[in-house]
């Protein structure tokens, strides 16, 4: 149990997903890339203070000193214990959640590009290039989502490579973008894609099959989860299966 210290202060971030995901090329050892960007009802949580002597993640999956929030942590070191991390290897910025936590606390600069959204006061956005350039996108219509996480996992790395090796071009994001101009519900939620099924493991391959007998579920970001619009879904998936309902989502919701 974690004995709360004078003048600590507690923080939480939300995970994300990708509606849309295109790369639209490198610089260097960069990916850029075009996506729609949106907060999601799963946090991160931590307890933060000014005396450095504490770098904790509970449950964290790797060495600390390889994790992208220990960087983030050197740079205005302090206290930190992650109580409750996003899950990682889902595509929802699991990792980049961690590291987004300790950046809004000190004021230090993320290490992770997915952070610079989930710090970000929007709730949905257009993100572009590095992940720095971060444009607000109101959503003119109620959005109900279902989400789906296999036990199975992803790594980002594996898919950027495959990217890399037969580059692949989409227009997801514009064709959701114009979409959203004309206030069009259903050709915004027939948008949704992501150009990394292209390359996806044959262990992926055949859940997004299964997936689709039930609804058109589109993986999110570089992970293993997948979403649909839930009014499509023609029922839920069986188990194995962790299912979260997104709650029905208005301009106005919190």
């Amino acid at each position: 149990m974690l004995v709360m210290m004078p003048n600590t202060e507690e923080r939480s971030i939300r995970a994300k997903i990708n509606l849309t995901l295109d790369i639209t090329g490198k610089s260097e050892n960069l990916h850029t890339i075009k996506s729609i960007f949106l907060k999601i009802p799963l946090e991160a949580k931590g307890v933060f203070w000014r005396e450095v002597g504490l770098f904790r993640i509970e449950d964290l999956d790797l060495p600390y000193r390889e994790c992208k929030a220990y960087k983030t942590y050197l740079k205005r070191p302090c206290s930190v214990h992650v109580t409750k991390s996003i899950p990682t290897g889902y595509g929802l910025g699991g990792s980049a959640g961690d590291d987004a936590l300790i950046s809004i606390y000190t004021g230090a600069e993320p290490t992770a590009r997915d952070s610079y959204f989930l710090i970000s006061p929007y709730k949905m956005a257009l993100v572009e290039a590095d992940q720095t350039m971060i444009t607000p996108l109101v959503l003119p219509f109620d959005l109900e989502l279902m989400l789906v996480l296999p036990q199975l996992n992803s790594l980002t790395s594996d898919l950027y490579a495959r990217w890399d090796e037969e580059p692949h071009y989409t227009n997801y994001t514009d064709v959701a973008l114009m979409a959203l101009q004309n206030r069009d519900r259903h050709g915004f939620e027939d948008s949704f894609g992501n150009v990394f099924e292209r390359y996806l493991t044959p262990e992926l391959q055949k859940i997004k099959e299964y997936l689709l007998e039930y609804g058109p579920f589109v993986m999110t970001g570089s992970g293993s989860a997948f979403f649909a619009p839930l009014r499509k879904v023609k029922k839920y998936p069986d188990l194995p299966f962790k299912i979260l309902l997104i709650e029905r989502w208005s301009p106005s919701w919190t």
